[in-house]
């Protein structure tokens, strides 16, 4: 039987590592991982290069905007969440903060760290809005395998207008 994504575990001995707040000072490395991490998207290369721009934070103010949390290992970031803190999105489960970046490094991807930051997240989420609901996670195609491993429940579009592929964390 092959174990789950979020099943799989880092060993305390493989790597020094830690979970922080992103700065300003990140940027490049945040960009480093989400670049290698959509670059092993099974995509056309074509694809992939268009899709680039898009999902890199272009400038410092994108982390005023967004909180990101960056786990890093042996001071190296190799992945990172970040999420909208101010919005509060009204959705069919209660009040959500939307989840709106997870990215680990293919190296240390398959050992946790993507569900360990998805629940550091709503750790956080729910600490500063003790009001809140969940976690709303607008994923990628190529990522619904790895959000129904880590046991997010889908939600289920309520017009064509709707993101196709909706997640829901309960906090």
């Amino acid at each position: 039987l092959k174990p789950r994504w979020c099943d799989l575990k880092i060993l305390p001995t493989e790597l020094s590592m830690s979970i922080r707040i992103a700065s300003k000072n990140d940027l490049v490395a945040i960009n480093q991982v989400i670049e290698e991490a959509i670059m092993n998207w099974p995509l056309a290369e074509r694809a992939k290069r268009l899709i680039m721009p898009v999902l890199r934070y272009s400038d410092a103010e994108d982390l005023d905007y967004y909180q990101a949390l960056v786990w890093e290992a042996n001071q190296k970031i190799v992945g990172l969440a970040t999420w909208d803190i101010s919005r509060r999105i009204e959705t069919v489960n209660g009040k959500a903060n939307l989840l709106h970046g997870l990215y680990v490094s293919p190296d240390f991807q398959g050992r946790g760290i993507g569900k360990r930051l998805i629940d550091e997240v709503a750790r956080r989420a729910l600490q500063s809005d003790p009001s809140l609901d969940g976690l709303l996670i607008k994923a990628e195609r190529v990522a619904v395998g790895f959000f129904e491993s880590c046991g997010l429940t889908q939600l289920k579009a309520m017009s064509v207008e709707d993101y196709p592929y909706q997640f829901w964390k309960p906090l």
